[in-house]
């Protein structure tokens, strides 16, 4: 322990004395590990992390937990089993012996109305998250609240049903001020009162990354809650995601196999009677896959692995760019310690001791680097955080450090101290000791290492940053594809406003006269061209869809005829800016009592049109004994969900027709549509001062949020790429700067000789370029083996885009000629007769 601290005394004091060489090593360091930290925090919270749960590993979820909303089917042969009914899921959970228990889970949030009844009067309700829970949730998951009691059985049964909540640990903090006296109060919740029973504990969120829900409540109360029409006895209703306790010693292909069973058999009793050999062997086929639970649900976890990983990827480069550099920081400094490290081994010293004694000093660097790099990472995280949200919305995770996290720092950090450090420090203690002690010991042109360690290790740079920014230009390129995208609407000048009806208390039959007054208020707000309502925004990722039947189209045997179904007000396709191809769009004459039509897309007309006119054609929905709509235009193909996927077959419904609950009102602003932002929320509170709006966006930012992790990953890859090609430049200026000053003896003998000042620069020139031509080739075949690991992130993109590889060589080129002709330049301008003299 003596040696050690002297070791570390020791090196501490060289530092000092190079406040220089140690301020540009531990920066470096800092900023590739806190880089590296904060994505694998990102990582860690989205992909890694197991529930905060008793025994995670026994947790098990029926399918993949990526279904959500709901699913009507009166078929049960052919019902999908992304979601559940609550007939089925009691059907599964009872009688089962691999589950312990089995929990139901709403599979969306709704949307509800708290107003504390002690609160001064005129108060209004807030907005919260409320989920739908069975009565064994917290059992199934182990989770123990941090105040009060769980949702039990009891208050889960339908007919007497506890009007209870539990409260989540961030709603109790941020609602009501962290009061212990929280439990045994009531709240009104949708105008109801529920008695709070519990506080979550902290850091729970549920079962799902990427939600943050503000309360749980039985799932009896699911008509009270949702607002909607009671479910849970309608087994053509699914809306449920199952997740249960296995045994112990079971797994998930045991309980794969043994539920598909109860399954089929719970499908055959729904189905009942004689089935079809057809139907018997598409029951037969219905399967239950049983997958792990641990990790949580998450389609978040879905759509963010690939990216997250490819930036864990290209930061862990960055770091071993800045490695390299420092490495070659550490070599230069080793050279100009030759005779120091020659002295200590002349007077006895062992090799072990001396490189003992370097790989301190670079430990203490790389430690130091990664010290302040975890003080940096927060930000960077939070910082990526707004970038991929638009600085609009927090992602509900927990990015607090954690064990894990702070592991990871401390693996790295020490994995470049002796990464960056082992090599100089073998390097500087294999000397011969007679040269080394020498008074002189000039480079010349013929030294054997003219090609050595440092050189490799900017050629090792320069191939890597070649890569990043390959890959920066391939990101950038599929971003720009995408924006240049014609997404079937005009999304400029669109103001969006979120409604709640069912937030003020409106029923299915009182919606036409407010939809109404709605749009004749907004309607003669000065500078607004147009108002309508819809379903739901458009790419705001929600949809329904209802099958259908067409006239004149027989569908296939196992064809699957749902299409999507869009509620809209007259004026819809002039206010989000679609094209009308044919016929006529909806308008005020389509309302109640009126003939039903629709408008379809153009997706819809050749798919179930071919070669016939799709207008006067005749469909029906859902219950196929209801009356037809007649087809009274067509209307150009758009993006409704996804940029990057098709147009899906979509039909336009006239909501005075249909009156459903819609929840967007899309006005067309003859000037920036934010101006008129106060004078909507006026004319709207004159509607009905209760009517809750829940966000006002534009239609310009909701296509601009969908784009979102193709900006975070090509605004991230690009600033990496950029960031290691500067380091690599800088890596480059130094070893031919050190090169220079070891040559100047050389150079001024050249000169004296006889050579002009443009020999020698392009002597160094050449040499710094014959190191960049060998980087790039190797960068270029790098970037060509490695496309296929991108591929699928690109859109309409080659991932060995011409544009791109060219693009970015011509870059790394360009700067690492400026980095190089620096000392070229300064090697021509030495004076013989000084160099002469150079020690």
């Amino acid at each position: 322990m003596t040696n050690i601290f002297g070791d570390l005394r020791y090196a501490l004091r060289m530092f000092a004395r190079n406040p220089g060489f140690t301020a540009v090593a531990v920066l470096s360091l800092a900023l590739g590990i806190g880089a590296n930290t904060a994505i694998f925090t990102l990582l860690d919270a989205i992909v890694l992390k197991m529930l905060p749960v008793e025994e995670p590993e026994r947790l098990a979820v029926f399918g993949q937990g990526m279904g959500r909303g709901f699913n009507g089917s009166d078929d049960p042969v052919t019902r999908s089993n992304a979601l559940y009914s609550h007939p089925l899921y009691r059907d599964l959970r009872d009688g089962n012996g691999i589950f312990e228990t089995i929990a139901a889970i709403g599979s969306i949030d709704f949307t509800v109305y708290v107003r504390d009844p002690d609160a001064p009067s005129g108060t209004l309700p807030e907005a919260a998250d409320a989920r739908l829970v069975s009565g064994n949730y917290f059992e199934v998951l182990g989770v123990r609240p941090a105040l009060g009691r769980a949702i039990h059985s009891d208050d889960d049964k339908t007919g007497g049903a506890s009007q209870v909540i539990v409260l989540s640990h961030g709603y109790w903090q941020r609602r009501f001020a962290s009061d212990p006296n929280i439990v045994g109060r009531n709240l009104l919740v949708n105008g109801q009162s529920y008695a709070v029973i519990g506080v979550a504990p902290k850091g729970f969120r549920g079962e799902t990354v990427g939600w943050d829900p503000d309360m749980w409540t039985p799932l009896a109360m699911q008509a009270e809650i949702s607002r909607m029409e009671p479910m849970l006895e309608d087994r053509e209703m699914s809306f449920l995601l199952l997740v249960g306790r296995l045994k112990p010693g079971v797994d998930v292909q045991q309980a794969s196999a043994a539920m598909t069973l109860h399954f089929q058999q719970a499908l055959r009793a729904e189905a009942g009677g004689e089935l079809s050999p057809e139907r018997e062997q598409r029951l037969a086929e219905r399967r239950v896959e049983i997958t792990p639970g641990h990790e949580a649900l998450s389609v978040l976890r879905r759509e963010a692995r690939a990216p997250l990983f490819l930036l864990m990827s290209v930061v862990a480069l960055v770091l071993l760019i800045a490695c390299a550099n420092v490495a070659n920081l550490m070599l230069a400094r080793a050279a100009s310690r030759r005779k120091e490290i020659g002295v200590r081994l002349a007077l006895g010293a062992g090799r072990g001791r001396l490189i003992r004694q370097l790989l301190t000093e670079s430990l203490l660097l790389s430690i130091t680097g990664g010290i302040i790099g975890l003080m940096l990472a927060p930000w960077a995280m939070h910082l990526l955080v707004s970038m991929v949200y638009g600085g609009e919305q927090t992602l509900p995770l927990d990015l607090d450090p954690n064990p894990r996290v702070l592991g990871f720092t401390c693996a790295i950090s020490l994995l470049t101290g002796v990464l960056f450090g082992l090599a100089p420090a073998l390097r500087s203690t294999r000397l011969d000791l007679a040269p080394t002690l020498k008074v002189n010991a000039r480079g010349t042109i013929g030294e054997p290492s003219r090609f050595g360690l440092s050189k490799s290790l900017v050629v090792a740079q320069v191939a890597v940053s070649l890569v990043l920014m390959v890959g920066a230009g391939l990101f950038i390129g599929s971003l720009q594809n995408l924006r240049n995208l014609d997404l079937g609407f005009r999304p400029d000048n669109v103001l969006v406003f979120q409604l709640d009806p069912r937030g003020a208390g409106y029923q299915q039959e009182q919606l036409p006269p407010l939809y109404r007054r709605v749009l004749d208020s907004v309607r003669a707000v000065p500078g607004v061209e147009s108002a309508s309502l819809s379903f739901r925004t458009l790419l705001s990722g929600a949809r329904r869809s209802e099958s259908v039947a067409v006239e004149g189209y027989t569908a296939e045997r196992d064809e699957d005829n749902a299409i999507r179904i869009i509620h809209v007000s007259p004026d819809y396709f002039e206010s989000v800016g679609m094209t009308l191809l044919e016929g006529r769009a909806i308008d005020d004459r389509d309302r109640e009592g009126s003939a039903p039509i629709v408008v379809v897309n153009q997706q819809f007309a050749e798919r179930y049109f071919k070669g016939r006119r799709a207008l006067g054609g005749h469909i029906r929905f859902g219950d196929l004994s209801a009356p037809s709509a007649e087809i009274v235009g067509v209307v150009a193909n758009a993006k409704y969900n996804e940029m990057r996927e098709d147009a899906p077959e979509a039909a336009f419904v006239p909501v005075f027709q249909r009156p459903e609950f819609i929840e967007s009102l899309d006005i067309r602003a003859a000037r920036d549509p934010a101006a008129l932002t106060s004078e909507v929320r006026r004319v709207l509170s004159e509607v009905d001062r209760n009517l809750p709006i829940r966000e006002v966006t534009t239609l310009q930012a909701q296509v601009d949020r969908r784009l979102s992790p193709e900006r975070l990953v090509a605004t991230l890859t690009s600033f990496f790429g950029l960031f290691a090609l500067l380091l690599a430049s800088i890596g480059l200026f130094g070893v031919m700067s050190y090169a220079v000053s070891r040559r100047t003896s050389e150079i001024g003998i050249r000169m004296a000789l006889g050579a002009e000042s443009g020999s020698v620069l392009w002597m160094v020139l050449r040499e710094s370029l014959w190191l960049v031509v060998i980087g790039a080739v190797a960068g270029l075949a790098a970037s060509v083996a490695s496309t296929r690991l991108v591929a699928g992130l690109l859109y309409e993109l080659s991932p060995t885009d011409p544009v791109a590889f060219t693009a970015s060589a011509m870059v790394l080129m360009g700067v690492a000629a400026i980095a190089a002709y620096i000392p070229a330049r300064r090697a021509a301008r030495v004076d013989p007769i000084v160099a002469l003299r150079y020690e």
